[in-house]
């Protein structure tokens, strides 16, 4: 358990990198991890679009907004896009949500076993970030963002802004029965 735990408390968002290549390979490997995450009846209702062209990926970046001051040297991106026709029922469209953000974290975490960092990036539910993202990637109608993740090696002298992280007494209560 110490060796997990210290793994998932040394993941950082970083958003300051190193001007050096992003390994294909490595990063392909995360996205077979990834797949191992639970996905409701297996679906696995998302695909991932990978670019490792730096100018390409801070295109890509600088849609998402909220990455004004990083973007510009971001070396590698994903993109995680969920798959709204996995499901036929309208009380499953939260799905690709779930399960995309299931496989997000263990692809950070890969990534991270393999020296590389990462930084999850907000999608923004608006039309208008939607339609430029299309003008670089395809996105099918019935496909939506999920997230984009940033991927690099970390830069030592990068900033990371710290938040305290909630503890159990605030995050979790115990039903009482009676």
């Amino acid at each position: 358990p110490q060796i997990l735990a210290e793994a998932f408390n040394n993941r950082v968002s970083v958003r300051w990198f190193k001007d050096t290549p992003v390994s294909q390979d490595k990063v392909l490997w995360a996205v077979d991890v990834a797949a191992t995450a639970p996905s409701a009846c297996n679906r696995l209702p998302y695909r991932w679009v990978l670019e490792f062209e730096p100018d390409a990926a801070a295109s890509i970046a600088a849609c998402a907004g909220g990455t004004a001051g990083f973007s510009h040297q971001i070396p590698a991106i994903a993109i995680l896009i969920g798959d709204l026709s996995a499901f036929f029922e309208t009380r499953d469209r939260h799905l690709i949500y779930i399960d995309s953000s299931l496989a997000a974290m263990q692809f950070m975490l890969a990534l991270q076993s393999m020296g590389l960092s990462t930084c999850p990036i907000n999608w923004p539910d608006r039309k208008s970030s939607d339609k430029k993202l299309a003008h670089l990637i395809d996105i099918e109608r019935f496909e939506k963002v999920v997230m984009m993740i940033a991927i690099g090696v970390a830069r030592e002298d990068g900033r990371i802004p710290f938040s305290a992280k909630k503890q159990q007494d605030v995050l979790a209560s115990i039903r009482a029965r009676r």
